[in-house]
């Protein structure tokens, strides 16, 4: 009984009607069944969380190095001789956040 092929297990849920009717019509859409259709958004949901977890390791590492920049470029600003340059820098960086909250309606 050496089989290579994998049986798949029946999984029953409950779900709203409208939520059964929005599955049924994706199905229909992908041209498969509930249960194809189910069991392959299962599948990407858990075969994406490896992806979800290395972008957020990514994104921890780049705060990490603009946090540093921010610091070293601080630093520099404040033993620079034109003492007037770090708060005109400060006053660009504070336009241009208020420019792109503007832009994206907050």
């Amino acid at each position: 009984m050496g089989s290579n092929m994998t049986r798949n297990v029946s999984i029953q849920t409950y779900l709203p009607k409208h939520v059964a009717a929005w599955v049924q019509d994706e199905a229909n859409r992908a041209k498969q069944s509930r249960s194809q259709w189910i069991g392959a958004i299962v599948t990407d949901l858990f075969q994406g969380q490896e992806f979800r977890e290395e972008g957020r390791r990514n994104v921890e590492h780049i705060n990490r190095q603009l946090t540093f920049i921010t610091v070293a470029l601080d630093g520099l600003l404040l033993e620079h001789p034109d003492k007037s340059l770090r708060g005109r820098v400060h006053e660009a960086h504070r336009r241009k956040v208020t420019e792109a909250d503007l832009e994206q309606g907050r």
